[in-house]
């Protein structure tokens, strides 16, 4: 279990820094997918990279096992809303 912290502490310590590939690919290597707290990391880096899909499929996967996680659903509603922008003025001319 040290190991694991370790493995958090400098992936939220990269994101922190706005090293935010570094902190994807330290998680990525860990191998440990099926954790609460690296599903919800991994939402917000992807979320930091403007990729909504990825950090959507992550916020989703972690409200399967919280569901009444109101930061995670916050997050899901902010994707959805950027997702489903859509400004008529700006795409008929």
């Amino acid at each position: 279990m040290e190991e694991f912290e370790k493995i958090l502490v400098s992936a939220k310590e990269a994101l922190e820094q706005n090293r935010t590939e570094d902190a994807l690919t330290i998680l990525n290597e860990a191998s440990i997918a099926n954790n609460g707290e690296v599903m919800f990391l991994k939402g917000e880096i992807y979320f930091k990279l403007q990729r909504w899909g990825e950090a959507l499929n992550q916020f989703s996967m972690f409200l399967e096992q919280h569901p009444s996680d109101s930061k995670a659903q916050s997050y899901c509603v902010m994707i959805q809303n950027i997702l489903g922008f859509y400004h008529k003025d700006l795409y008929n001319p």
